[in-house]
């Protein structure tokens, strides 16, 4: 009797990636570029080739409900990291909600990611300059 092996594909679920702000205070204004970089939680690398639709942002951290304006996927160069342009009126914690479609998974993922709008960023100092 033989015993026959076959490889398997194994399927990462959608909780295995993270999306994060790269920076996560931007200032209020029109056109605003949010970053988002996408990892992949197993081996701590960018998530890259992701599909992005249905993009907005909205209040809802500060428990606002209602009231969301569309946010726009902007091409970049940097690998794993994906940008997005909003109108963000006011101060506050806003959330951009987009549906990620990670190459290799069935199911799309609904990533959230939270953003503080301020009125104006510091000016840098010799400290924080790079």
């Amino acid at each position: 009797m033989g015993l026959l092996l076959l490889p398997t594909a194994s399927l990462a679920a959608p909780t295995d990636y993270r999306f994060e702000a790269v920076t996560d205070t931007v200032e209020r204004g029109v056109g605003v570029t949010l970053r988002v970089r996408a990892l992949h939680l197993a081996n701590g690398q960018p998530a890259a080739g992701i599909e992005v639709r249905d993009a907005r942002v909205d209040r809802s951290p500060d428990g606002q409900v209602g009231g969301s304006h569309p946010a726009f996927f902007a091409p970049g160069l940097d690998y794993g990291i994906y940008c997005f342009r909003a109108d963000l009126p006011v101060d506050g914690r806003w959330a951009l909600i987009f549906t990620a479609r990670i190459p290799g998974e069935p199911q799309p993922v609904t990533a959230n990611v939270v953003f503080t709008v301020v009125g104006r960023l510091p000016a840098p100092t010799a400290s924080n300059r790079r």
